[in-house]
């Protein structure tokens, strides 16, 4: 497709860094550079790195591999770590890409507020499911404040929902959003999945109306029934319509900001030039550290950690479900979700989770997310979402019970 009628005005100020195309040949055998300004490598603060993984397996990164480490590197991957990464991707949702068509990124945070600077002109929008990711919408509104939601149910975004707007839009004469923008794997904060029928409507959807899908998709692997995912809108997707977003802070770690986007190559490469002016590169020491977990670590290896780890998730996932069974009343409805790490509770239309957040939850000493702060207008205020990453068994049933607390004192303010 024409992605040139879509791009914000902004994008014809972009132009590639004079400095940092040299970079390549600055690496060549013989070279003399004088050309980058590069700290010398034998001012390093550090000389080496020994990291032990969770496998038991050590990596040791020295001599000229932590110079690159430490050094400035090319912008859209350490050398080492993009042949990796586009093996990972082709083993994980069978799509081979080449290299310029993936830029790695500070989390996959990082390609949402990319995809928005390069698409979202003031007064632009962005159909997405309701209720939707607070990250998504803050890094969208930073450029443009219009949102059309679509609601969701047990199969995700209601694609013919979706379609009746599209089309009452266009009969209109109204501009139609400039992507479609979707947690097709354990929304969050909802816990539900898109079903395969649905993904392939939504592609002949943003075909029929020559649409962008930004498919962000970081609880792809996080599955708590032990099953494949899926097949991805990416791998689905026979126009090129598709750019994916892929992290590793769910799988990995988080405190290394490592995710990558993937899609057409003329979308990657305005990414870059994006890139080349907001922050250079992702960490080389991070990208180091995950280039070699991939080269010590088979994708099957990697795919059995996961699982191992995903127990982890259904075991509390389980214990709140059990707890949430016994201590919540009737009337508190909520999700069992298969992906992902969120419980989803619905409460009487008059609750106000906000106000019972404000008035009780440090009294009670119990966190939960208000409804609203997943809503593109401030609605939701009946529901609460829950993560049961981070809480152990014991603290399950102890925090059901605060919250049944939470809920009588709301049921109390609001009586008729």
């Amino acid at each position: 497709m024409n992605i040139h009628p879509l791009l914000a005005r902004r994008t014809e100020g972009l132009r590639p860094s004079p400095i940092r195309k040299l970079n390549p040949l600055m690496r060549m055998p013989g070279m003399i550079s004088l050309g980058g300004g590069y700290p010398n490598a034998e001012t390093f603060a550090l000389t080496s790195v020994d990291v032990v993984f969770k496998s038991g397996r050590t990596l040791q990164i020295r001599d000229e591999s932590m110079d690159l480490a430490c050094q400035y590197g090319p912008t859209d991957a350490h050398a080492d770590l993009k042949p990796q990464l586009i093996q990972w991707h082709a083993a994980k949702d069978g799509v081979e890409l080449k290299g310029e068509q993936i830029q790695v990124l500070n989390g996959a945070q990082e390609g949402l507020h990319t995809m928005a600077y390069l698409f979202l002109d003031e007064g632009d929008s962005v159909a997405l499911s309701e209720p939707a990711y607070p990250g998504a919408m803050a890094a969208f509104s930073a450029f443009a404040q219009r949102f059309i939601p679509i609601p969701l149910d047990a199969q995700g975004m209601i694609t013919t929902e979706l379609e009746r707007l599209l089309s009452k839009r266009k009969a209109a004469g109204e501009s139609l959003p400039k992507f479609i923008y979707d947690v097709p794997n354990g929304n969050n904060p909802a816990g539900v999945s898109l079903s395969l029928e649905r993904r392939s409507h939504l592609l002949q959807l943003a075909s029929k109306y020559d649409l962008l899908i930004l498919e962000d998709d970081p609880y792809q692997l996080v599955q708590l029934e032990d099953r494949d995912p899926l097949p991805t809108l990416q791998s689905l997707d026979p126009e090129e319509r598709v750019v994916r977003l892929d992290s590793f802070s769910k799988i990995f770690a988080p405190g290394l900001r490592l995710g990558y986007a993937s899609g057409p190559a003329e979308i990657i490469r305005y990414f870059q030039l994006y890139k080349q002016g907001s922050n250079l590169h992702t960490s080389a020491m991070d990208q180091a550290l995950l280039a070699g977990f991939l080269a010590n670590h088979s994708h099957e290896e990697f795919r059995a950690l996961i699982r191992e780890n995903c127990k982890i998730y259904r075991r509390n996932r389980d214990a709140v479900l059990a707890a949430a069974n016994r201590r919540l009343p009737a009337d508190i409805r909520y999700n069992v979700p298969s992906v992902g790490m969120f419980l989803w509770f619905e409460m009487p239309e008059r609750f106000d989770a906000d106000r019972m957040m404000e008035m009780d939850g440090l009294d009670l000493g119990i966190i939960l997310v208000p409804g609203s702060a997943f809503s593109t207008t401030g609605g939701l205020k009946n529901h609460m979402r829950a993560s049961f990453s981070m809480i152990s068994p014991e603290q399950a049933e102890e925090g059901m019970m605060r919250f049944a607390r939470m809920i009588e004192r709301e049921r109390e303010r609001t009586a008729i």
